[in-house]
């Protein structure tokens, strides 16, 4: 009597084969290995805040910093979307910085976002927290070119508005 031929290690082959290739392809595209880990563990150097047309800087050691340290970790490794067609203009940078709200983390090292878009490592990050790009949860990186859509970008915004509150920002 002949034996069956054993069909489920070929299926088991044939599917690690198939993830290796896609895993392999998606890594060499956007030069990153570790594009489907969706965690962000880097601190930031320092933070500049800017709140309607003020301006405050934190750093390690300070309440603040922990505040928006940790929602920028929480915030960053969960990309939607990468809107090739957007990008963060100086004018734009100007004008949020003067009378808008943006984030702005500092690295000592080019830091990345994982992910399976080509979205380069950076010593900055953007993330507007007011103007046209706000409400579309986007983190641009040091080139302003092309930017990670966020699911979300609420833990961001809620530690800055602590923030502002704690340094007196926006207040009369």
């Amino acid at each position: 009597m002949r034996k069956k031929p054993a069909l489920l290690p070929l299926v088991l082959t044939a599917l690690f084969v198939i993830l290796f290739i896609v895993w392999s392809m998606t890594a060499i595209m956007v030069n990153d290995a570790l594009w489907f880990l969706p965690v962000f563990s880097t601190d930031a150097s320092f933070i500049d805040l800017y709140w309607d047309g003020e301006h405050v800087r934190v750093e390690p050691g300070s309440d603040g910093y922990t505040l928006l340290n940790e929602a920028l970790q929480e915030d960053l490794p969960h990309v939607l979307a990468y809107p090739n067609t957007a990008g963060l203009s100086d004018t734009t940078l100007e004008e949020l910085r003067m009378e808008g709200r943006l984030v702005e983390a500092h690295y000592a090292e080019p830091v990345r976002v994982h992910s399976w878009y080509a979205f380069g490592p950076s010593k900055v990050f953007y993330i507007p927290l007011s103007g046209h790009h706000g409400p579309r949860n986007r983190v641009f990186n040091r080139g302003r070119g092309a930017p990670l859509e966020l699911r979300s970008i609420d833990t961001i915004m809620l530690a800055a508005e602590k923030v502002s509150q704690q340094e007196g920002l926006g207040e009369p």
